[in-house]
Order: C-alpha cells, then structure tokens, then sequence
C-alpha cells in the first residue's frame, strides 16, 4: 500500500485503579487495554436462517430447524440488531465495503462483477485505507488477522494490512472472492479434502488458534470469512447424517429424501452447513472465555447480503422469494436482499438485548476507530460512524454517519436496478430504469407490503433528492454507464479471442500435423462459442434498458434468442 504504517508501540499502558470510585462502585477496575474486535462473516447467510428469533415478537425470524448454538450463546451475552444491513446484496461489494467503510456508491464497487469499476478505479484501491491499516495506523499496538474467503477487486490481505493471512504464498489474488471449493482458486485450484468442506474446519481451528495466541497479550482484529453458506452446499457426511437422523425424528416431509437432486435433500444440506459454520462461533468463544478476554472483546456474527437459499411462496401469481418475514433475497435490495441477522457483543453492550436502531456494516470501521481509542485520525472517506452511543444506549442511541443515510446504489447490469434511501423509519427505492418510487415504513412495514409513494409525494421528494445528490458527489456511477463499460468489456474479450485464436494457429500450423484441419476446426468452433456469450451478455445488457420489473426475470433466455438472430459466425 502506497500510505505507510506507524510503528507498533511496545509499550504497555498501565492499569490505574481509582480510589473514591472503587469505593463507591466496589470491586470494578477500569483498565486502559484497549478491546480486541472480531467479525465473523458469514456468506450469504439470511435473515432467519439461525436459532436465534431476530426480532421479539416475530417468530418467523427464527428458523424451525437450523440450530446455530455459538449465535444463540452470543445473543446471550449480547444485542440482536434487528435493522442490520449489509453494503450490498452481492458479495464482492460488501466484501470491499466493510474493509474500508465506505457504501458501495463512494468505493464505486456496487456488485459482483462490477464493470464500472474498473473504469472509475483503474489503478485499483490501494490509495484506500482498510479496517486492519486503521488498526496498525491506531498507536494501540493491535495485531491483525484474516482467515477465509477474500475480495477479488482487493487482491492479498497481506497487502492491506494484515498480519496473519491463511492466503497461499504465490496465489496472486490471495483466497479470492470464489465459492469455496479450491484452496487456490486462480492457480491450481486443488479442491478442499471431504472433512473440510468449506474450509469450515481449518476456518474453526485457525481463528481459535489466533485468539489462544494473542488474547491478553496485545489488542487483537481478526476477521472470519467462511464460504458458507454459499452454493455449492456442503457439510460433512457425518454431519449430514446426523442433520437427516434430527429431520427425519421432527416429522417433517421425506419424500424423495435419498434423492441427490431433492429439495428436502437440500434443505438438510444447507443446515448440516450452517450447524457446521457455526461452530467456528462456539470455538472462538470458548477461546475468549479461556483466556479471560471474552468481556474486553466486540465479537459481531453478521453476513455479506441476504439470503441465497430462500424460500419460495406464491403471490399474487408470482413464485417470490422470501427470507422469514422479508421480501426476496439476495440480489435483491429489497430487505430479505440487504437486511441480514447480525448479533454483537462486547463492553457496554446489554446481554440479551434487542437494539432496532438501523445500523449497516460501513459503520464498523468507523466504530472500531473510536472504540479503540485511536491516536490516528480517521480514513479520510468514511462513510459511517461510531456505534458507540447504540452499544451502550441501545434504542436510546444515536448514530451520526458522514453519508446523508444509508444508501444502497445497485447499477447491476444483470438484475433489477435500483437505487434506495434509508432515513429514519422510511425506505425510498427508486428504480433506474422507469423512474417509478417505492416507499416504505419500515417501522411498521419490514415486510414491504404497503407502498407510500403515491401517499407521500413530498416524502418521496425529498429523500429521492438526498439520495441522488449524495450519489453525484461521490461518483456513484449509473446504470448507463455501466451498460456502455460492459459492452466496451464484451468487444475487448471477444477481440482477446480472435488475437489468441491466430496465435494458437499460428503456433499450430509450425507443427505441420496431419490433422491440421481437424484441429483448426476445433479451435474455430471455440471461438466462435466465445464470441456468441459475448454477443449474449450484450443483447442482455441491452434488454436490461428496459427492464422495469422490481425482481429478477427470464432476461437470459430471450437475449439468447436475439443474438442467434444478429449473430455470424466468425470465418477464417
């Protein structure tokens, strides 16, 4: 990174002992250690997919069979945060944003695959500060870790501030943003052993090694990043047939359960996963408590966006998605897309507790720079603030963020554009594409069923110009735009198609082999399929100017048919 760190401080603050306040409190002692912070972030995990019940009064926020006793064991001894949002309702954006506490409009990373980005960002993010520089730039000595999965867009975690990676040496994008399935993606891709699906064992064993190593030592970040529960769905067998023994004794429905390819089969997966996911939780807690840190440690279970493996249920004629009580999932700033199950604990914070002050992960950064009493001053482009007032307040508290909200500016060229304001109880959405509003009470509307637009047209007004000036200011991009840099990236990789097919004949015609032609043939019939996907994704990318549905449709489908019209076929 181009900034440069200041020295850790090898200094110990020592502990002072108040006299006339230990009198009068008893046995308390204040120490100036500074806390440890932990964030365990799952992927793709949704709103009711743990055994805690979310909101007091909502059962339906609560799963009826995945067991999470590590999350359970943390909203004991902490605050369910029942209005809790990840930057994005894809991966990679929320990934780069949490690091640096940005919204994904100011990072100019809105989705995964973000073409855009590489427009505004050419020389990439290396001029940005991250959560673990905030850290060593803190004065506090702290050491920083990262386990798990990566950003693509970021490159190595040993680059941005981390001391204690599990990133393979030689991998050039470091662990990478993929699903979970190799322990090096972009090289060898060498597959995870059957005992380790996920990572989530090494995940589990390498974070508590780190918190036995450093806790009560030196102030410590780690941040946990599993694959799960992200597709492909996978547990160890034993924990599969455990999973199955526990359904099957429930009374719930069997058909068809010896079926690979079943949706019960599925399901049991998916919860063997999060079960198995969750006893990282439970290790790092047991370590904490070991080592008598668990009370000076901001331990925050959340997720990268809504829920994946959601639950269908028929409305009005539309076969929609639903995580618990909230509308669709992820890919979808709708809430079941944006709004994730985060638990947090730490000092100051209410064991038990219910905080719904809408909070959002950009804030973290921004909160660990004031909690940990930092000597630096704070990165230059945060988005957030410090929720140090709802740790310790809870619905009494207040959060001052330097973003006018909380904005979720999704310019995806392959879903539902849409552009949404989260002020006070109220949600604006406005869709890129047609223009037309959706608002919301989510105060009283979570569930996103009664839309005021049309009541409020001054509310409306007014958000919708928060929204689009802040989105001017920090170059947030439009949709537009982004359709014009993925057309300009379709003609680049289909002309790095064309450049490596005349190479490779090249090199092969020096061969002088008897099957030459056979062999050109070959080589020509993939190019041309090369060539027809790009021709697809930009049909795609210009049926999506039109798209004015709010949920996802058949694009895919019909830009395929419009490009076997336009298509021909490449000829040497």
């Amino acid at each position: 990174m181009s900034h440069r760190l200041l020295t850790r401080s090898r200094t110990m603050n020592s502990i002072k002992v108040l006299p006339l306040f230990f009198l009068a409190m008893g046995h308390q002692v204040l120490a100036e250690a500074p806390p440890n912070f932990i964030i365990l972030y799952a992927d793709d995990l949704g709103y009711a997919d743990t055994s805690v019940q979310m909101m007091d009064g909502e059962p339906s926020t609560k799963h009826d069979f995945i067991r999470t006793p590590g999350v359970e064991r943390l909203a004991e001894i902490g605050a369910r945060f029942t209005v809790a949002y990840a930057p994005s309702p894809t991966c990679t954006a929320s990934r780069i944003s949490i690091q640096h506490g940005q919204s994904t409009a100011r990072i100019q990373y809105r989705n995964v695959f973000d073409v855009l980005s590489a427009v505004q960002r050419p020389n990439g993010y290396e001029e940005e500060v991250t959560m673990a520089e905030m850290f060593k730039e803190s004065g506090k000595n702290y050491v920083t870790a990262h386990f798990g999965k990566g950003c693509s867009a970021m490159g190595r975690f040993e680059d941005a501030g981390y001391d204690v990676t599990d990133e393979n040496p030689g991998e050039p994008g470091g662990n990478g943003n993929g699903h979970g399935s190799y322990w090096d993606p972009i090289k060898d891709k060498t597959p995870f052993p059957p005992d380790n699906p996920k990572r989530m064992y090494s995940l589990m064993r390498d974070s508590a090694a780190f918190v036995k190593e450093h806790a009560g030592k030196q102030p410590f970040f780690m941040m946990v990043s599993h694959y799960a529960p992200h597709i492909p769905h996978l547990c160890t067998k034993e924990t599969f047939e455990r999973t199955k023994k526990r359904w099957i004794e429930m009374g719930k429905d069997t058909e068809g359960i010896e079926n690979e390819k079943s949706s019960i089969r599925k399901d049991i997966t998916y919860a063997g996963m999060v079960e198995e996911m969750d006893m990282t939780l439970v290790a790092i807690l047991d370590a904490l408590e070991a080592k008598g840190q668990l009370e000076n440690t901001y331990v925050i279970f959340t997720s990268d966006n809504g829920g994946g493996h959601s639950e269908r249920r028929k409305v009005d004629g539309e076969n929609r998605r639903f995580n618990g009580p909230l509308q669709e999932g992820k890919r979808s700033i709708y809430e079941g897309g944006i709004r994730v199950p985060t638990v947090i604990s730490g000092p100051g914070i209410k064991a038990g507790s219910q905080c719904d002050v809408p909070i959002v992960q950009w804030d973290f950064l921004s909160t660990f720079h004031d909690l940990s009493g930092s000597q630096a001053a704070i990165p230059p482009n945060a988005d957030g603030g410090s929720l140090r007032q709802v740790f310790e307040k809870g619905n009494k508290g207040k959060v001052k963020r330097v973003a006018p909200g909380i904005i979720h500016h999704y310019t995806c060229h392959y879903h539902p554009p849409i552009s949404s304001i989260i002020l006070g109880d109220y949600k604006l959405m406005r869709h890129l594409n047609s223009g037309e509003f959706k608002l919301f009470n989510l105060k009283t509307d979570y569930r996103e069923e009664k839309n005021l637009a049309l009541k409020m047209p001054k509310k409306v007004k007014e958000m919708d110009k928060v929204c689009r000036q802040y989105v001017k200011e920090v170059g947030g991009g439009t949709s537009e735009q982004v359709r014009q840099a993925h057309h300009k990236l379709m003609d680049r990789f289909s002309e790095q198609s064309k450049e490596g097919y005349f190479k490779k004949l090249a090199a092969l015609r020096q061969q002088n082999l008897s099957d030459f032609e056979a062999r050109k043939a070959a080589m020509l019939k993939v190019l041309n399929q090369n060539l027809f996907k790009n021709v697809v994704n930009k049909e795609k990318t210009n049926l999506h100017r039109t798209l004015y549905s709010w949920r996802e449709g058949p694009e895919m489908k019909i830009a395929e048919e419009k490009a076997r019209a336009k298509i021909v076929e490449f000829v040497d």
